[in-house]
């Protein structure tokens, strides 16, 4: 009965879509908001941290999933590329987006606690980055360059003088 049922996952800008009950209830989002008893369900279910194009592509993975099951990732990861580790070649497919794409699935999948698209995902990632610099890990992570201590003393940090000046004084 539930493969005929349909429920309305809602982005974060509005766009409804409409997905079998057995797709969405990949999400743990879905099934909590949906409770025990799935007869009397909501059919609307907002997803407010995920926008319209990344949720469109959180349900074709979803519904492919259905279809055609991804292998579980076995680690240690039997290969360096994700086309490699990761079986079918759909899945490999559907990772080959540009960087930010990815991040927002990672985090949609995050937020709508779908383990074997976030297991996907943050594979993916992890493949992306893998042999990077320090530097381009920077870049990658839009992260800020370290500040140098500003009391020269080379690595401590201002916390641990800190702690040793209250020390000291306890000590007088």
């Amino acid at each position: 009965m539930s493969e005929d049922r349909k429920v309305n996952l809602i982005s974060s800008d509005g766009e409804k879509f409409e997905v079998p009950l057995n797709v969405a209830k990949m999400s743990t989002l879905v099934q909590n908001t949906l409770g025990e008893d799935d007869e009397d369900f909501e059919a609307d279910i907002n997803c407010p941290k995920v926008s319209g194009t990344i949720l469109k592509k959180v349900v074709a993975y979803c519904t492919h999933y259905q279809e055609e099951e991804m292998q579980k990732i076995e680690t240690p990861l039997q290969g360096d590329t994700i086309e490699e580790i990761v079986k079918p070649d759909w899945y490999a497919d559907f990772c080959d987006v540009d960087r930010e794409v990815l991040f927002q699935l990672v985090a949609a999948a995050n937020f709508m606690d779908i383990k074997p698209l976030l297991d996907l995902t943050c594979l993916a990632v992890s493949v992306s980055i893998k042999g990077k610099s320090v530097q381009e890990l920077r870049q990658i992570f839009n992260l800020p360059d370290p500040t140098p201590p500003a009391n020269g003393a080379g690595g401590e940090s201002d916390d641990e003088d800190e702690d040793a000046n209250e020390e000291d004084e306890a000590m007088e």
